[in-house]
């Protein structure tokens, strides 16, 4: 489990937590129902790893299922933009 903190719209922090056993299940499902990933396979995913959505899908997904993770290293200055990963 992880405590994730934002401020979100309100500029107050607040936190919430996450547990990997409700995450771990959702992923692996998303992984095989969504994406259609098989083990061998490989993933590459554009968001910044520092965000749920980035370490969920880079890191997390991807070893449950079995697959090779493709990493962009480094937050692009002036994001959002199309073209940094070119």
């Amino acid at each position: 489990m992880y405590y994730l903190y934002t401020s979100g719209t309100t500029g107050k922090p607040k936190g919430i937590i996450r547990d990997h056993g409700g995450t771990a299940v959702i992923l692996q499902n998303a992984m095989k129902y969504v994406y259609n990933a098989k083990a061998g396979d490989g993933m590459f995913c554009t968001s910044d790893i520092g965000w749920v959505l980035g370490h969920s899908f880079i890191i997390y997904g991807p070893l449950l299922v079995g697959l090779r993770s493709v990493l962009f290293e480094g937050k692009p200055v002036g994001t959002p933009d199309a073209g940094v990963y070119w």
